[in-house]
């Protein structure tokens, strides 16, 4: 055989099945494979199930009960009777005088 003769190859990534239900087939069957050739592998899979339906369950809940409050709280935290530099930036207007003496308050020394 010559070398620049073509050799005949499955391509795996032209194969098509990426969406609908070719794509869930081709997972669905893949992983039937994979657990019927490998049978130690039945043991994580139903584990995976497990851990991810408890993980599921668990975000599902704390997300209903706090939705929309952030996730990372804040470092610091204002108390309640305290202005901000930026809340005094916004009540005495934009005034560059106003902004320099602010953010040379901010500033380290």
């Amino acid at each position: 055989m010559s070398e620049s003769a073509p050799t005949p190859q499955i391509n795996v990534s032209k194969i098509p099945g990426g969406t609908g239900i070719a794509g869930a087939m081709f997972a669905l069957g893949s992983m039937l494979i994979f657990l019927v050739g490998v049978p130690r592998l039945r043991y994580f899979f139903v584990a995976a199930i497990i851990l991810g339906g408890g993980i599921a369950l668990v975000l599902r809940f704390i997300r209903r009960e706090t939705p929309g409050k952030p996730w990372i709280l804040p470092a610091t935290q204002d108390t309640p009777g305290t202005i901000s530099t930026a809340q005094i930036v916004r009540t005495t207007g934009n005034r560059p005088e106003d902004l320099r003496r602010h953010l040379q308050a901010l500033a380290p020394i």
